[in-house]
């Protein structure tokens, strides 16, 4: 089967092609708008360099390498790149072997009946909560606890559950939906679920010092003056930004977007999988590196 990967050479993207050249019965293809990068784990897929904008051009593109499977990962973060999966999705839909579609978290789908496709909701990524000192390619911030400085801002109460997964189980579970014939609209992977203050009971534990927490009402919440965390070292976002990105994950955070449904879980379809909690997480990232 070949598979491409949309974005592959991003934080989640690339996790997803490290599993995928690991696995012989697949042949990977990186799709992506700009150059192949320097990069040992790149090196061992195909990169195919594509023009998001023309969807004709995108079709030949995916029938030329007779794409099967595409695992869209591209960073929702504008119109442009929104735009940019939706022309993914007519192209593939035009394009004669190419059969089924994963598209990025938090998109919609607007396809005909020839694409299978299935939505990935692992919840919230753990990999913020090892950085640095945890194997992600994941860029950093801090959501919440900022572990490496001891201090929290934490959105309600600090009870909502969030169901956490780690990226590179994600990729693993997402490996085992490629040799399923049929997929669900949504699927569900969960590597385990934890409360704030959980995370931060767990956090003082294992790193021996208790956190400096604050905690933001459902008023300043629902205001957008929410409290930032600090944000983790050499990393420069403006201000503006990071309040706005803590107010939107903050009210997700209280209306429980992340506790997602326990039926229907991939979870359950192979068990063989043991995804890894959120303290052994913490502890292989911070009891022997400290905070």
């Amino acid at each position: 089967m070949i598979v491409a990967v949309a974005g592959g050479a991003g934080g989640v993207g690339k996790t997803i092609v490290e599993k995928l050249v690991q696995e012989s019965r697949f042949k990977v293809v990186v799709l992506s708008r700009s150059e192949r990068r320097q990069d040992v784990v790149l090196q061992k897929a195909q990169h195919v360099q594509l023009d998001y904008d023309d969807i004709a051009s995108m079709t030949t593109e995916l029938e030329r390498h007779n794409i099967h499977t595409i695992i869209s990962a591209i960073g929702l973060v504008s119109d442009e790149s929104s735009q940019s999966q939706l022309n993914l999705i007519e192209a593939a839909e035009k394009a004669k072997y190419t059969e089924r579609f994963i598209p990025s978290e938090y998109s919609f789908i607007q396809t005909a009946d020839s694409l299978k496709y299935t939505r990935v909701i692992p919840g919230f990524f753990m990999d913020y909560w090892g950085m640095p000192h945890v194997k992600t390619n994941l860029q950093p911030y801090t959501f919440g606890i900022n572990i490496a400085k001891g201090k929290a801002a934490i959105p309600g109460d600090g009870n909502d559950v969030i169901c956490m997964t780690y990226t590179a189980d994600m990729a693993t579970y997402m490996i085992k939906l490629l040799d399923l014939d049929e997929w669900s609209e949504f699927t569900v992977i969960v590597g385990d679920e934890v409360t704030y203050n959980q995370l931060i009971s767990m956090s003082e534990e294992i790193c021996g010092n208790p956190f400096e927490v604050h905690y933001d009402s459902l008023d300043r919440i629902n205001s957008g003056d929410v409290t930032v965390p600090p944000m983790p070292d050499g990393t420069e976002y403006a201000e503006s930004e990071t309040k706005e990105v803590t107010a939107l994950v903050s009210r997700l955070t209280v209306n429980r977007v992340f506790d997602l449904p326990k039926e229907g879980r991939l979870n359950a379809r192979f068990p063989d999988v043991q995804p890894v909690t959120m303290k052994q997480f913490l502890i292989d990232a911070w009891r022997k590196n400290g905070a």
